[in-house]
């Protein structure tokens, strides 16, 4: 009786402390702002590399790519839907879900490899959906920022840009065929958008070593092609746009990638 006695005296102990064990798993459940800004940086990768696709004349390397993206994608969805505790962030979810499904299916289904085209209602679908799960994005209030939100969201800037480079070097009409009036972004004003947000960036990570490694990268690569999107209809060069995009993003996954 003793043993059972100490037995029921612990499991009432364990029990008495499990609300103080669960509060901090619950609290870290919510969607922060850095996951919010990590799905928006998989949207326009998915969307560049779909058009990327175009651009290289169905190249089965590139297929692959966007396959690699798509799965990323797909990862980043499921950390947001693991996440969503809140009634705001199941919201979130829900209303990204059907949009979310439609998206994927869009982005595997560019002809350019079969049909030597790629057909218009594909490459339309893919930058609606990603103009529309990126506004939902972006008006939603995280509670907390996550870690090195701001270089997430800087990564998520650049390759919006280059997704719409992209787009438009996919498109013989410029753009004009595939235009769905969602999302669409100038030039001329995000690139100087971009040199601010790098530079207060670098500014706020002055002391800190890795960072400071990585943004001197990031504005190494960002010099190599930011003419080409100021001066895009004079020079197209969607291959080195899309290359050091890769490397800009890859710069910050070394610093802020779990």
């Amino acid at each position: 009786m003793s043993g059972i006695s100490a037995y029921l005296r612990g499991l009432c102990a364990a029990l008495l402390l499990m609300p103080v064990l669960l509060m901090p798993v619950v609290a870290s459940a919510a969607i922060n702002q850095a996951q919010v800004e990590r799905m928006q940086l998989e949207l326009w990768r998915v969307r560049a590399d779909f058009h990327m696709f175009t651009v290289m004349d169905g190249d089965r390397r590139y297929e692959r790519q966007l396959a690699q993206s798509l799965r990323s994608a797909e990862s980043q969805f499921r950390v947001l839907q693991s996440a969503a505790s809140s009634d705001t962030d199941v919201a979130l979810v829900n209303a990204m879900r059907n949009n979310w499904a439609e998206f994927t299916k869009a982005a595997e289904s560019n002809t350019i490899a079969k049909l030597g085209y790629t057909e218009s209602y594909a490459a339309q679908d893919v930058n609606r959906l990603a103009a529309v799960m990126n506004n939902q994005l972006s008006t939603y209030s995280a509670d907390s920022s996550g870690d090195y939100a701001d270089m997430w969201a800087l990564a998520a800037y650049m390759q919006r840009m280059s997704s719409e480079y992209l787009a438009l070097s996919a498109d013989p009409s410029g753009g004009m065929a595939v235009d769905t009036g969602e999302g669409r972004i100038e030039f001329r004003d995000t690139v100087p958008a971009f040199d601010r947000r790098l530079a207060e960036i670098r500014a706020k990570y002055r002391d800190d070593d890795t960072a400071t490694r990585a943004l001197d990268q990031i504005a190494s690569k960002w010099g190599f092609i930011r003419e080409s999107l100021v001066k895009f209809y004079e020079n197209s060069v969607p291959f080195l746009v899309h290359r050091y995009t890769q490397q800009i993003v890859a710069s910050v996954d070394q610093v802020a990638g779990s």
